[in-house]
């Protein structure tokens, strides 16, 4: 245990994303990534917001065509229906415009009629959406299964919906130190998309050779957390900041088991830039000790199937 990070977890919060939380000091918040395109209190502002997109459309290309504009298949929705060009049209490929009034806000989905989607199949999404997508505040963490989102929470089963889900986490304590997650279940785990992170690691120093940037390991090798075995890499690099990623690569469409679950975090970062701060507010120990503070925090918020108990942070 090091003191100083067993201090700062004296007070927790949960945050949600996605399908998971992460167990964080009080004063953090998330970043979110891919999210659910969202337009944060301007539900008074749809008119406007809609016009708008409509010029964009039509000045994209001259052949353009609205073939809808108003409400939407569902109560609080709004949407436009077009054919981005005249060739588009031929072919059936018109495009939707989706918007979902809820509480001060609109969420935005676009659509098309490609890859198998039909208007019927579309519009049927969209009702189904309408009746469970809901505003959540940043620090609510909903009980119920479905997905976190920045400004909202869409009621989902548990094993329905691949999603790729992307997030931040900054700390107020260590302004320098950026913890982030990405889970994607529905990408292949075929050829190099299986490779873990051992292996790609190995074939990078091939790769660069004596060009290879100069670090220091920490800690290399496999690390499982709460069932997903994986692995990890922890490194200093020559300019003082901390490289440290996790990496489980699982199944294909498979909601306990993610395709690719990866986790990295960053000491030294300024402004969206590693190793632009002064100094990094951590040293290893302390670094890793986070590390491992934090991996143990990051869990489904509820059961999904297959998920062993200990990887379920609200049982």
């Amino acid at each position: 245990m090091n003191p100083r990070i067993e201090t700062l977890f004296e007070h927790t919060k949960l945050l949600c994303f996605g399908r998971y939380v992460l167990t964080v000091p009080v004063d953090s918040h998330l970043a979110f990534g891919r999210d659910f395109p969202t337009l944060p209190n301007q539900a008074k502002d749809i008119e406007k917001v809609m016009q708008a997109d409509r010029a964009k459309i039509l000045a994209a290309n001259n052949t353009a065509e609205i073939t809808y504009f108003g409400k939407g298949p569902a109560p609080n929705t709004w949407l436009i229906r077009s054919f981005k060009s005249v060739s588009a049209k031929e072919l059936e490929l018109e495009g939707f415009r989706i918007y979902h009034v809820v509480g001060p806000h609109i969420f935005v989905n676009g659509r098309g009629t490609d890859n198998g989607a039909t208007a019927e199949s579309i519009l049927r999404d969209t009702v189904e959406l309408a009746q469970n997508l809901r505003a959540r505040e940043p620090d609510e963490v909903p009980t119920e299964q479905g997905l976190c989102h920045q400004y909202g929470f869409t009621q989902r089963d548990g094993a329905k919906g691949m999603v790729l889900t992307q997030v931040g986490l900054h700390m107020d304590a260590l302004p320098d130190v950026v913890f982030s997650v990405s889970s994607n279940q529905a990408q292949t785990t075929k050829g190099s998309d299986g490779y873990s992170l051992l292996k790609l690691i190995a074939d990078r120093k091939r790769e660069a050779g004596s060009s290879y940037p100069k670090l220091t390991t920490l800690r290399e090798g496999k690390k499982k957390v709460h069932g997903w075995d994986g692995e990890e890499s922890l490194a200093r690099m020559q300019g003082g900041w901390h490289d440290f990623e996790w990496l489980f690569i699982g199944e294909s469409g498979i909601v306990a088991r993610p395709a690719r679950l990866d986790v990295m975090m960053y000491t030294k970062v300024e402004s969206d830039r590693v190793g632009a701060a002064a100094a990094s507010s951590l040293n290893d120990e302390e670094a890793i000790a986070l590390w491992d503070k934090l991996l143990d925090g990051l869990k489904f918020r509820v059961a999904v199937p297959g998920a062993p108990a200990d990887a379920v942070a609200i049982k």
